[in-house]
């Protein structure tokens, strides 16, 4: 029998990730995770009986649907440690968010996990039936990762979602890997027009702006993903203070952050040899801050007349805090909001930045008009085309191109330059079985 790809989630769409890889003696998940904005919430079922799911990272599109996968298939889960702790805490927030009548998993699907659980690190093999699996670093978040798979002579490698310029917190991508013949890259920013600006450049731009609006008077709102953006965000505004650039005001902390900040803290030698050293030279969290503070009182942070910086998720507008802080800061033309990740079709964060000020609150249907000014900071943890094309052009031995967890427009100019390149590849449709 030949090996088998059959697309799950994540075809021609941003979200769901999931891709069953079928083999001579059972088959394995890549990922298994939600959409998060409109449209079928969950992947394609499988097409029989999982025998493992492999986690590339803890982002919900990737990992949210793993306690219904393991809960049905009683399968093992292999992931990085910071993984198996992130995703954990982000399946419980989802279930916490998530109205009673509208879950499709329970507390205890999530605390199964742990007996299902099969830590891997980066760069060493292990077996599974008749594969050879190996976990490399992706760059993209704390514990994410590449899968390669070496299976009845062929070898595959899913990257997951990559990123291969260094971040506050972790390096870019491991680009020194083993040779390939089937590549499954994303390509979320894999359009001809999604050029990253330099990190410094952001940066500077994103504390400039902030200082002004401090300078008036106004607060600023910056929705962030609790994993990864947060905790870049904080560590800019942390560094930009001490060093005077920017102003000494209050920064509330609100959701679930506080919580993922301790497990970056707890798993501090995954994160980058910058940040590990200074970890280990201060004795303390890099995210303790005399300007940091956790809200517990949304009403008090409401009240307050002089300017702050609330931190908050979710990223995307969907449910969580950010909801109401949308009603007092989103409502007053001084103040500013600052979106700092990548807003699906079909989200709240899409429609506020494509312009849209009288918006309806998820789950309330509450209208309110945005009077705030809003602004994007390309904070992205996902390389973009032309490092996807470096990506790509660095591994050896290739044969095709798979391109997943893009909007299909983007994935049409990324098809186009790899062609040129002379390297076959192919865009998956949902549900389509492909066969090696």
């Amino acid at each position: 029998m030949s090996i088998a790809l059959r697309f799950l989630g994540g075809a021609r769409e941003i979200g769901r990730s999931c891709i069953e890889l079928e083999m001579r003696n059972g088959r394995m998940l890549l990922d298994s995770g939600i959409n998060l904005g409109s449209g079928d919430r969950n992947p394609i079922e499988p097409s029989g009986k999982v025998d493992a799911l492999l986690l590339t990272h803890a982002h919900l599109d990737h990992s949210g649907h793993s306690p219904e996968i393991v809960r049905s298939h009683d399968c093992p889960i292999f992931s990085l440690p910071p993984t198996k702790d992130l995703s954990e805490l982000l399946l419980l927030d989802l279930l916490s968010l998530t109205p009673k009548d509208e879950r499709t998993f329970s507390h205890e699907d999530v605390m199964y996990l742990r007996k299902k659980e099969k830590l891997v690190s980066y760069g060493i093999p292990f077996s599974f039936r008749n594969a050879e699996i190996t976990f490399f670093d992706a760059g993209h978040v704390l514990g994410s990762a590449m899968i390669y798979i070496k299976l009845d002579g062929k070898r595959l490698l899913y990257t997951g979602d990559i990123n291969l310029t260094n971040t506050r917190t972790v390096r870019g991508a491991q680009l020194d890997l083993p040779e390939v013949d089937y590549l499954i890259i994303e390509s979320t920013y894999g359009g001809n027009s999604d050029v990253h600006p330099s990190r410094k450049k952001v940066e500077r731009k994103f504390v400039m702006d902030i200082e002004k609006v401090i300078e008036s008077g106004g607060k600023v709102l910056v929705p962030v993903f609790a994993l990864g953006r947060a905790q870049e965000v904080l560590l800019t505004l942390i560094d930009h203070m001490d060093s005077g650039v920017l102003q000494k005001v209050p920064i509330f902390v609100d959701g679930m952050i506080r919580e993922v900040n301790k497990i970056y803290t707890i798993h501090w030698f995954w994160l980058r040899p910058e940040l590990r050293n200074k970890i280990r030279a201060l004795r303390k969290s890099p995210f303790d801050h005399p300007y940091v503070d956790e809200v517990r009182d949304r009403r008090e942070i409401a009240d307050i007349n002089e300017p702050y910086i609330v931190i908050t998720t979710s990223g995307m507008m969907q449910g969580g805090p950010v909801l109401d802080y949308l009603k007092h800061i989103g409502t007053d033309r001084r103040n500013l909001i600052y979106l700092t990740g990548y807003q699906v079709k079909g989200t709240l964060g899409r429609e506020i930045l494509d312009g849209k000020r009288d918006i309806t609150l998820p789950r309330t249907g509450e209208m309110v008009h945005i009077e705030a000014d809003v602004k994007f900071a390309d904070f992205s943890a996902h390389a973009d085309q032309v490092n996807l094309l470096r990506f790509i052009s660095s591994i050896k031995g290739l044969k095709e191109v798979f391109l997943v967890h893009g909007e299909e427009e983007k994935m049409i100019d990324l098809e186009k330059k790899i062609e040129e390149k002379g390297i076959a590849v192919y865009k998956p449709s949902l549900g389509e079985l492909v066969k090696l």
